[in-house]
């Protein structure tokens, strides 16, 4: 377990801080990681800016970077769990927006791309919200 001493405690409000990473308007893998920093209190605009090169689905369409920002989020908490941890959050994505949309591409998710900045979003507050579920049950928050 990778141990953090600075992260927040249980109670913590993950729609709020979901909220304070929207504000910054940055794309959907961006945002993942940048959560994730928040969780463990950290900054590293390195890594969140490099991170927006998964955004838009590798920025081509394939596969949804609240997903692959979800999974860099998972596995900066601890490495040795992040195959089981990202393997939740794909079966639950897969289930939640692949049964929906008939895929987890963007391409096929935001067939509308007008429509970004209104579906997105609730995209990735609901994926924020199962990655704080998942590494709470791994005790890792």
């Amino acid at each position: 377990m990778t141990e953090c001493n600075s992260c927040i405690d249980k109670s913590m409000d993950i729609e709020k801080i979901m909220d304070e990473v929207l504000e910054e308007r940055c794309c959907c893998s961006e945002a993942m990681v940048r959560f994730g920093l928040k969780l463990r209190g950290e900054d590293n605009e390195v890594f969140a800016n490099a991170a927006s090169g998964l955004c838009s689905g590798l920025r081509n369409g394939a596969l949804c970077g609240c997903l692959t920002g979800g999974a860099l989020m998972l596995t900066m908490f601890d490495k040795q769990l992040s195959t089981a941890m990202v393997t939740e959050l794909f079966a639950w994505f897969d289930e939640e927006y692949g049964d929906k949309y008939g895929s987890v591409n963007c391409e096929d998710i935001l067939t509308d791309r007008s429509m970004m900045w209104e579906l997105c979003p609730e995209i990735m507050k609901e994926t924020a919200k199962k990655c704080a579920e998942i590494l709470s049950d791994h005790d890792l928050i």
